[in-house]
C-alpha cells in the first residue's frame, strides 16, 4: 500500500514537473534566430501593456539629461515611443491635447479663485472637458474612413497605423492586415492601453489640486505640465503619479543615478519579464482552452455546465484575475525598473494584495495610485467616513467601475464592491466595540477564537479572496456570474442528494431557461 502511494506521488510530481518544464524548454530563447523574435517575444510576450518595453532603447537618452533638458527629453522620447506604438498621428494628437489642457487648467486656476461666479461652475467645466476628450476619441470608431482611402493609406503610409496592424514583415501582426484595419479604430482601440483613461485620472488629480491651491504658479509651466503627461513608462497604464511628487523627482533624479541603482533596477525589470512569461506559459492557454477568456458568448460564463472538471470551474475566474494581476503588476515592475535606472523612485502600485485579510486591506494593496486618488478626490469630498458612508463607497466604486468600462455589468460590480467594503467597515467597527467592552457571550467567543492563531487569519484571508474573486465573476461575466455561481453550488448539492439516496438532480441555469432536461 505504501509503495502504491509512493508511486502515485511520484507520478504526480513527474506530471507537474513536465507541465512546468515543457513551456520553458520550448521557448525560443535564441530569439534572434528565424522568426522567434517576431512570433513569440514580440507577439506573445511584449504585447498589450508590455509594449512599455519598447521604451528601453530610449532610456540612454534620458540618462544624459537633467533639469529642463530632461523634461524636453521626456517629451521627445514620448513622441518617438507613441509614434512607434500607435502610429505617427497619435503623438501629434497627444501633444495637442496636452497643450490645450494646459491652457484650460490655467484658466481653471483663475476661475476657481473667483468669488463672483458659481462655485460649482469651474469644477463642472473641468469634468466636462475631461469627458469631452474621451468622447472625441470615440469619433474615429463611429465615423471610419472610406475603405478605399483607408486601404491607400495602409499601403502607402503604413507608419500612420499602430504597431501590430502595419504591413512590415519584421513586426508582429496582432490584427490581420487583409483587409486593412481602420486607422481611427486601431489608433483608439483601447482607451486604457493608449493612455486616455489614465490621462483623465491625472486631470482629476490636477484640477483638484488647483482648486485647493496647492500647486504654486512657478511649478505650473507648460514644460512641466506637458512632461508630466509625457513620461512614457507610466503613460499607458500608470502608476498615476501626483504632479508635485513627479516634479520633485524630476528635479533631483540625476543625483540618484549611480551604479548602485543598476542591480535593483535590472532585478525589477527581470521580475516584470518573469511575470509576463509565467502568464504566457501557464495561464493564457488555460484561459482559452476553457473558454474563460471569451466573455462575448460561449465558454465559461455562458455554458459553465459544459466544463467537466469542478476544479477548472472553481479556479477559472481565479486564473483570469491572477493573469490580469501578473500582466498589470509586471507592467508596473517594468516601469519601476526603467525609472530606477533614471533615478526616479516610482510610486508602488501593488503591495502584495493576495495577502489581504479584509476588503479594506485589499484596496490598500491593489492599484494603489488609482485607489488613493479616488479616495482623496471622490470618497472624502463626498463625506468619507463622516456621513452617508455606504452611499459614498458605492459612488466611488461605481466611478471606478465605469472608468474601466462603461457597461452595466461593470457598474453593478462597482456598487456591489462598495457595499462589500461598507459591510467590512461596519464589521470592523463592531469588533472594535466588542473588544473594548470585553463582556458578553460574543466577546468570549472572539477571545477564544483569537487564541487559535493562525486559524483566524487564514479564515479571514480565505473569505477575502473568495469574496473579491466572486465580484470578478460580475466584472468579467456579467449575467454569467449567476450561471457560474449556481453551477458551483449545484454540483456539490447534487452529489449530496445522490449520496442521501434522493433521486433528484438540480438543473443548470441554462437548462431552466431553455426548458430542457439536464
Amino acid at each position: 500500500m505504501l509503495l502504491l502511494a509512493q508511486d502515485a506521488v511520484a507520478e504526480v510530481w513527474e506530471a507537474l514537473g513536465q507541465y512546468l518544464w515543457t513551456p520553458i524548454r520550448d521557448t525560443p530563447w535564441a530569439f534572434w534566430r528565424g522568426g522567434a523574435l517576431r512570433d513569440f517575444w514580440l507577439k506573445q510576450v511584449f504585447d498589450d501593456r508590455y509594449r512599455v518595453c519598447y521604451f528601453l532603447p530610449l532610456l540612454p537618452i534620458l540618462l544624459l539629461l537633467r533639469g529642463r533638458a530632461l523634461r524636453f527629453g521626456l517629451i521627445a522620447t514620448c513622441v518617438i515611443f507613441l509614434g512607434y506604438n500607435f502610429g505617427l498621428l497619435y503623438p501629434l494628437w497627444w501633444l495637442l491635447v496636452c497643450v490645450v489642457f494646459y491652457w484650460i487648467t490655467e484658466l481653471f486656476a483663475v476661475e476657481a479663485k473667483r468669488k463672483d461666479v458659481l462655485q460649482i461652475g469651474p469644477p463642472l467645466a473641468a469634468i466636462g472637458c475631461v469627458v469631452l476628450v474621451t468622447v472625441v476619441t470615440q469619433i474615429p470608431k463611429i465615423l471610419p474612413l472610406a475603405p478605399g482611402l483607408n486601404a491607400w493609406l495602409h499601403a502607402n503610409m503604413p507608419w500612420l497605423f499602430p504597431l501590430g496592424t502595419r504591413c512590415f514583415a519584421w513586426e508582429p501582426h496582432w490584427i490581420g492586415i487583409n483587409p486593412p484595419p481602420q486607422l481611427g479604430q486601431m489608433m483608439f482601440f483601447n482607451l486604457h492601453l493608449v493612455g486616455v483613461a489614465y490621462f483623465s485620472v491625472r486631470m482629476l488629480h490636477y484640477f483638484s489640486e488647483l482648486k485647493r491651491d496647492t500647486i504654486p504658479r512657478e511649478r505650473r509651466s507648460l514644460l512641466n505640465f506637458v512632461s508630466y503627461l509625457c513620461y512614457a513608462p507610466t503613460l499607458m497604464q500608470g502608476p498615476i503619479e501626483r504632479y508635485p511628487r513627479f516634479q520633485d523627482e524630476m528635479d533631483t533624479c540625476h543625483q540618484r543615478r549611480t551604479l548602485a541603482n543598476v542591480p535593483p533596477a535590472l532585478l525589477r525589470l527581470g521580475i516584470g519579464l518573469a511575470k509576463t512569461l509565467v502568464s504566457t506559459w501557464y495561464f493564457h492557454e488555460y484561459l482559452w482552452n476553457h473558454g474563460i477568456a471569451n466573455t462575448r458568448g460561449g465558454g465559461y460564463y455562458d455554458t459553465p455546465e459544459a466544463i467537466s472538471s469542478y476544479v477548472a470551474l472553481y479556479l477559472g475566474v481565479y486564473v483570469q484575475i491572477f493573469t490580469l494581476y501578473l500582466d498589470f503588476s509586471g507592467y508596473c515592475d517594468m516601469a519601476a525598473g526603467m525609472s530606477r535606472l533614471l533615478g526616479y523612485r516610482l510610486f508602488e502600485n501593488f503591495k502584495r494584495p493576495w495577502l489581504s485579510t479584509s476588503m479594506r486591506d485589499f484596496w490598500r494593496r491593489w492599484h494603489l495610485s488609482l485607489s488613493f486618488i479616488l479616495r482623496d478626490y471622490v470618497y472624502i469630498p463626498l463625506g468619507g467616513n463622516r456621513r452617508r458612508v455606504a452611499f459614498n463607497l458605492c459612488v466611488t466604486f461605481f466611478l471606478c467601475g465605469i472608468w474601466h468600462q462603461t457597461t452595466l455589468k461593470v457598474a453593478i460590480w462597482g456598487i456591489v464592491m462598495g457595499l462589500m467594503v461598507y459591510i467590512n467597515q461596519r464589521w470592523v467597527d463592531w469588533v472594535k466595540r466588542l473588544d473594548a467592552s470585553g463582556e458578553g457571550f460574543c466577546a468570549a467567543i472572539r477571545r477564544n477564537w483569537l487564541k487559535l492563531w493562525p486559524l483566524p487569519q487564514i479564515c479571514a484571508w480565505a473569505f477575502t479572496m473568495n469574496a473579491f474573486v466572486w465580484t470578478m465573476l460580475i466584472l468579467f461575466g456579467g449575467e454569467g456570474c449567476i450561471r457560474v455561481t449556481w453551477e458551483l453550488i449545484r454540483r456539490p448539492l447534487n452529489a449530496l442528494l445522490q449520496n442521501a439516496g434522493i433521486g433528484v438532480e438540480l438543473p443548470s441555469v441554462n437548462a431552466l431557461v431553455n426548458g430542457a432536461p439536464q
